[in-house]
């Protein structure tokens, strides 16, 4: 059944991620062939002013934006990913339910995507009972031992909560919020936090979009292994012809970093440029980095591992005995 009505999109974000945030949301709108209502789902460091900053990206594009204060105690017992990766808000996820309490269906996406197709082809995906829709998410061999500890003994079985469709009334009627919370409590190691929670709870529940709708970096990491999960040709149909990029990997895979080797980084910086928050620098443009982008390409990423580790090493050393 086609939903009623306009799309609406849903963010999660801080104030350290509006940046991003705000690209996301502008190429969403921009890209839409139907009015897009814009769901910011945000922590309480960000201000009138910077609600203010993102209505001018949303509104002259055509589309509306509607601001949700998330409570930090409903996540605060909940594993963060650092700050880097945007500490415990990825978690908001679990809670869209109670916060957007009048939506029946809302289409998520994460802070570090590129929108290139209209979102309303995601909308209307015919959900047939399921509460979640998404894409399949490609591991590498090297990490599918974490899945079957998770029950999933085939890859394909789990989904990449990047892009997602979710029916919040189902939700609501089975509680699921609740699950997963509980899910997390019960597992503070999850190495991949809140995505892990979801695969759990909604185990073998889920249909598979369209692998556009979700065009991991991994797609070009890891084409073969992709190529396996997914099919080659519906990879170099997404890569080709992607819907939604997700930047997704450690901060070096993000297109504001400043050795990210992702094809489409420039694209992005580009969208950037084009928000209240143009002047961002690129993380980690440091003298090293700046060597280190001199270097063949292949040589770039193993050079920055070591200089991580270096400088891993430099703080083992500055801190106090008692902290080792």
């Amino acid at each position: 059944m086609t939903p009623a009505g306009d799309p609406h999109v849903v963010l999660v974000t801080d104030r350290a991620f509006l940046p991003w945030c705000a690209t996301a949301i502008l190429s969403c709108v921009e890209t839409a062939t139907t009015p897009v209502t814009v769901h910011v789902v945000h922590a309480d460091d960000v201000t009138a002013a910077d609600r203010d900053l993102l209505r001018q990206v949303v509104e002259p594009a055509g589309g509306a934006v509607r601001f949700h204060v998330l409570d930090a105690g409903d996540l605060e017992q909940l594993p963060t990913k650092g700050a880097a990766l945007g500490g415990r808000m990825s978690w908001g996820r679990i809670v869209l339910a109670d916060v957007l309490a009048e939506l029946d269906r809302v289409v998520y996406i994460d802070a570090d995507t590129l929108v290139f197709d209209s979102v309303h082809r995601v909308w209307e995906f015919p959900m047939e009972g399921a509460p979640v829709a998404a894409v399949v998410n490609v591991t590498e061999a090297a990490r599918r031992d974490h899945l079957r500890s998770l029950g999933f003994d085939d890859p394909r079985e789990y989904f990449n909560a990047g892009v997602l469709l979710l029916d919040l009334a189902m939700w609501r009627a089975e509680g699921a919020g609740d699950a997963l919370a509980d899910v997390a409590r019960a597992n503070p190691s999850l190495s991949w936090f809140d995505q892990d929670a979801l695969n759990i709870v909604f185990a073998q529940r889920w249909r598979p979009l369209d692998p556009r709708w979700n065009v991991m970096f991994s797609f070009w990491l890891w084409a073969d292994v992709a190529g396996e999960l997914l099919g080659a040709d519906a990879v170099a149909s997404a890569t080709g012809d992607p819907g939604i990029v997700h930047f997704e990997g450690p901060p070096v895979c993000k297109p504001w970093h400043y050795l990210c080797p992702h094809p489409l980084r420039d694209t992005h910086r580009a969208a950037l440029a084009r928000t209240p928050w143009a002047r961002t620098p690129l993380d980690d443009r440091t003298f090293g980095t700046r060597l280190i982008a001199r270097l063949p390409t292949p040589w770039r990423l193993p050079a920055y591992s070591r200089l991580l580790a270096y400088r891993e090493r430099l703080a083992q050393r500055s801190r106090p005995a008692s902290y080792r």
